[in-house]
């Protein structure tokens, strides 16, 4: 196991996408210029819930120049995914307020709003339901016959023996909202139809989601191509919902036989694409005088919205995260993703796991808090280690670093001396606002709090989804013997394209420009899978190191007959006792010869989708998070001052680019516990873009320190695994014990807005703030 040190960075070769995009040279998908093409617009329900009564066009307007589509004008109105619940328009009833129930389409945009006034929708309003504990009991049903789309339970050990042996028994409930992915580039497609042909452009994560949902809609009948444009960001918010608008786009396209763009404002993005899906906790946990936790019993909410999209997914990962990085031997979890009229919850960074560990690392305050223990003290005592298993018995064989990365931020950050100063800092701060006497502060006088968080995330999909996904790739060999991967794994801007050239370089022992990579177009590259679930260095990156053996063995072979002479390869060159070769020299020879690669997972990894038992990761990444906070006693703004992170994300292909994952990571994290919030509104989010939504910026930038421990994982590309999500998962957490050590109070709903802690001292101290 080794350490990274951030003062190595200055070595580290750049990102291979930074000099186009940094001089503005990429052209995203409303740059394209299309000859003949128009624009599309939705229709959507003012209601959260309703029956639709009738769609009236105005016969004053001219509709020869408009195109116009309903439901009845999809040949199979289902949008594939998960259940296949969620219509690409509603045709009788809407489930939440927003969806699409009329596409229009026109040459231009002044056309296109003025034939949407001319558009009528007769609706009878019908109850909604915004609860997630309502929805269960609600005779009003919004999928099946129970508003579940999906329940998950786990059990290991005897919970009641654990309470009948405990000490104490300590409970809590949490609370996550709504997040906003807020990417750079709203979401945007182009559908260009061609005969029998419909080629989809667009702003997108998941190619063969989107080609799959497109088959589906035309029910075989179309030829489709999807192909990726560069992509502005996506944080889980392109995985899913592109299948849909590419629908909306398909479908008018095709009816008005010309390309056609479907592009949305700031506005309609916020308003009617996916969140993260909001969270309710109910844990209890049973446990010795000495922090020890013997049991716990976990029950778990999440708001899926209207439609199930991909919460059982989600619902699956938060279960399997639920204990987070301590071992428990008595464990119950119940875990449900609930049914709303909401606008529908879907993929996410971190994908259920924030929720889980902020709840789990909640009720671990909430132990350390009742027993007057150091916080640091009862993780320490109830870390997982190698050798022990699991919520759902998986026995932790390799790459298992939470006690590693939870002593390594404890020591760089100074995390107990901090806290016994800010405890003394806070003393007399917190004795004159108790008083009232706000006027005895010094000017500037900030509370200062120190917070610890550990967190983990299970590397690739949950269970045995790598194995049904069957992600393959291809690699083939150029005339002038460079090679060229051929992949469906997106870059859209988390540093894929990087990560996945270094792996085959450095598997051949060659330079990074020999290594080019494919456009991503369905027609060309394999199905790689998703690029979701921190999957694509481990996976991908695995594929490419079997493929790499491969095109050694084969240019070794056509060398060898041509010289006729044996070789043995070595650091990019073949070599013998009187010559040597540069790969791409001798690669020439096996020019036009090709790999595919398919990935399964080693056969040592076995997990039951029924029961919930087993291996349900191949391998967890690591984390330990200690937040300095400062809080101003006057306006209880909060900041985070310093953030000292250290994570184990097995080999890290590029510590660089990692670093700036985890930065990145980090700062959307504190973001999630302290400034972004969305009220809902009769089913209406709140929020307009970047001016209502508060997202932390360059100002709430705190100091980063960051440590890459390496603890390779076996099966994973020189040993890498995964680390996309990770940084989020811990953040919030680690700000918010920051907060319950200022104030030693429970804290249990994120985000914590100014106005949260204004109320928590009117509460202590019986005072008005604004006295």
């Amino acid at each position: 196991m080794s350490e990274f040190k951030p003062h190595q960075l200055a070595a580290l070769e750049r990102r291979v996408d930074a000099a186009p995009k940094v001089r503005g040279q990429v052209r995203y998908i409303r740059d394209l210029k299309i000859p003949g093409m128009w624009l599309g617009k939705t229709i959507r329900s003012p209601y959260a819930h309703a029956h639709i009564l009738g769609i009236q066009l105005d016969r004053k307007f001219d509709w020869k120049q408009v195109v116009v589509v309903t439901a009845k004008d999809i040949p199979v109105n289902q949008v594939a995914m998960l259940e296949n619940d969620m219509p690409f328009l509603a045709e009788k009833t809407v489930k939440y307020r927003g969806e699409a129930v009329v596409l229009l389409a026109a040459e231009n945009q002044d056309l296109l709003n003025e034939a949407a006034r001319h558009v009528r929708i007769d609706y009878k309003p019908l109850p909604a339901i915004f609860d997630v504990f309502a929805s269960q009991v609600s005779f009003t049903k919004i999928f099946g016959d129970n508003n579940l789309f999906k329940e998950i339970a786990i059990s290991r050990g005897n919970v009641e023996k654990a309470r009948q042996n405990s000490d104490l028994t300590i409970e809590i409930e949490t609370k996550t909202g709504f997040q906003e992915h807020l990417y750079l580039e709203p979401q945007g497609v182009i559908a260009i139809p061609e005969g029998d042909q419909v080629t989809i452009q667009g702003s997108l994560q998941c190619p063969y989601y989107v080609k799959r949902a497109i088959d589906n809609m035309f029910a075989g009948e179309k030829r489709i191509t999807v192909i990726q444009a560069p992509t502005g960001g996506a944080f889980g918010g392109k995985e899913d919902y592109p299948s849909l608008l590419a629908g909306h786009a398909a479908l008018l396209a095709v009816k008005a036989g010309r390309p056609l763009g479907m592009f949305y404002d700031r506005e309609e993005d916020v308003q009617v694409t996916t969140k993260r899906h909001p969270s309710y906790h109910q844990d209890i946990a049973y446990v010795n005088k000495d922090g020890r936790i013997i049991g716990v019993e976990l029950t778990i909410f999440l708001d899926g919205g209207a439609y199930c999209t991909l919460s059982p997914v989600v619902l699956a990962r938060s279960a399997l995260t639920a204990l987070g990085c301590y071992h428990v031997p008595n464990v119950r979890i119940l875990a449900k993703a609930v049914a709303t009229h909401t606008v529908p919850s879907g993929a996410f960074r971190g994908f259920g796991g924030p929720q889980a560990i902020f709840a789990i690392e909640m009720l671990i305050e909430k132990i350390a808090y009742t027993l007057n223990l150091p916080p640091d003290q009862v993780r320490k005592r109830n870390l997982i280690r190698k050798g022990q298993r699991t919520a759902t018995g998986q026995l932790l064989k390799y790459s298992v670093s939470a006690r590693d990365t939870f002593q390594d931020v404890l020591r760089r950050s100074g995390y107990k001396k901090k806290f016994r100063t800010y405890q003394n800092h806070n003393a007399d701060i917190l004795k004159y606002l108790r008083k009232g006497s706000v006027s005895s502060l010094k000017a500037g006088e900030k509370l200062k709090g120190i917070g610890i968080s550990v967190s983990q995330h299970g590397a690739g999909f949950t269970g045995t989804g790598e194995n049904k996904i069957n992600g393959k790739i291809r690699v083939e060999i150029l005339p002038d013997g460079r090679v060229k991967i051929f992949s469906a794994a997106t870059e859209m801007g988390q540093g894929e394209e990087t990560a996945i050239r270094t792996i085959m370089a450095k598997a051949l022992g060659i330079g990074r420009e020999a290594v080019i990579l494919s456009d991503i177009n369905t027609d060309v590259v394999p199905d790689s899978g998703p690029t979701v679930a921190s999957r694509t260095t481990m996976i991908v990156g695995s594929l490419l190191i079997e493929a790499a053996k491969e095109i050694v063995k084969k240019v070794k072979i056509d060398l060898s007959t041509k010289r006729k002479l044996s070789f043995t390869y070595r650091n990019g060159f073949f070599h013998n006792s009187s010559e040597k070769h540069a790969f791409q020299d001798a690669a020439k020879l096996s020019a036009g010869w090709s790999v595919e690669k398919q990935y399964r997972h080693p056969p040592i990894i076995q997990f039951d989708d029924i029961l919930w038992t087993g291996d349900a990761y191949p391998v967890f990444s690591w984390a330990a998070a200690v937040a300095e906070i400062e809080v101003d006693p006057i306006t209880f703004d909060v900041r985070v001052s310093r953030y000292t992170t250290s994570h184990d994300i097995g080999k890290a292909i590029n510590p660089d680019q990692a670093v700036a994952q985890i930065q990145g990571g980090s700062l959307q994290g504190i973001g999630y516990a302290l400034y972004e919030k969305i009220r809902l509104e009769e089913g209406h989010f709140d929020i307009t873009g970047f001016t209502d939504y508060i997202i932390p910026t360059a100002t709430e930038m705190p100091e980063f320190e960051v440590s890459l421990i390496e603890n390779p994982y076996p099966y994973g590309p020189f040993g890498a695994k995964g680390l996309g999500e990770l940084p989020l998962v811990g953040a919030a957490p680690a700000v918010v014990s920051a907060l319950w050590m200022i104030f030693q109070e429970e804290f249990n709903e994120i985000p914590v807005l100014p106005e949260f802690l204004a109320k928590i001292f009117e509460r202590k101290t019986g005072k008005n703030v604004s006295d």
